[in-house]
């Protein structure tokens, strides 16, 4: 297979509104707050991370004719980033996005019969989804890709259900799986006995622990890169952060320890700066990986 890209990257492109902290609800009272705001994220985030790091990037996201999907439309645009877009009802995935003392929660809409006609992924190395419940709704299409020679990443996102179902799949679905400690311990009921009790889900699972760094098992290769303390602007997309960061590393053939020591540091870059959507690629400017 002759691959037209790097990375390909599939799932939910969402609309995000930020809704302001200590909202009060009042029935029949109206309440304004300094500022909403709004975002773009899921799929869009790792793809665009991607492209700022020098790869040959596509996304490939359900797509509708609402207002929230022409928003998307105006800024992947700006962003130059090549796309497939698959037929979807209006407004196909929208959150609201909730925070309170350094934590958020989300409450999200995404319409995941829209991957029921799914066409065939473009011709790459590397196949990235950001979600559990994406991948499962993909499975066939994903199956199919990575007949052809492409691999397969899987970011977990919180899913309780797929969470709860990753120990028991034996068929290895997927290349590589990339959990936080949080999803690790749901799904094996430990992180770090993830790396054992979820073989069965992916050949390389790596789980990253905030601050703390990551750990992993790539290439039959057990691995610890710790972090440092950092100071934190917004940790928004920073899971996506490293999976492109790791994608990359991958694509450009570094061994197991500098893939995840280069991915720890994209996140880093990320951390520095608002939302998850690389719309300056200078923020991931001379970030070398070792090869």
């Amino acid at each position: 297979m002759t691959a037209a890209f790097d990375i390909v990257v599939t799932g939910f492109v969402y609309f995000e509104v930020y809704v302001p902290p200590d909202t009060p609800f009042i029935p029949g009272e109206e309440h304004f707050a300094p500022a909403i705001p709004i975002g773009l994220g899921g799929a869009l985030n790792t793809a665009s991370v991607a492209r700022a790091l020098g790869n040959r990037t596509a996304l490939v996201y359900p797509r509708g004719t609402g207002l929230t999907d022409r928003a998307i439309d105006a800024v992947i645009a700006d962003l130059g980033l090549p796309t497939v877009s698959i037929t979807a009802p209006a407004d196909p995935a929208v959150t609201l996005v909730m925070s309170r003392d350094g934590e958020r929660s989300f409450v999200s809409s995404a319409r995941f019969d829209a991957f029921e006609a799914f066409p065939p992924l473009p011709a790459t190395r590397w196949i990235h989804v950001p979600g559990l419940a994406e991948a499962h709704a993909l499975r066939e299409p994903l199956a199919r890709s990575r007949a052809t020679g492409a691999k397969v990443s899987v970011s977990a996102s919180w899913v309780p259900d797929a969470l709860d179902a990753l120990a028991s799949l034996e068929d290895t679905p997927w290349d590589m799986l990339v959990l936080n400690a949080k999803e690790a311990a749901r799904a094996a009921g430990d992180a770090e006995r993830a790396l054992t009790a979820l073989r069965g889900a992916a050949v390389d699972i790596v789980v990253t622990d905030g601050p703390k760094g990551a750990f992993g098992i790539v290439d039959g290769t057990l691995i610890e890169s710790r972090g440092e303390p950092l100071e934190v602007s917004d940790a928004t997309g920073a899971g996506d952060a490293f999976a492109a960061g790791l994608l990359t590393a991958r694509v450009r053939g570094a061994a197991p320890r500098d893939s995840i020591a280069f991915a720890r540091r994209v996140a880093e870059r990320k951390l520095a700066h608002r939302g998850g959507v690389a719309f300056d690629p200078d923020v991931y400017a001379n970030l070398e990986v070792k090869t």
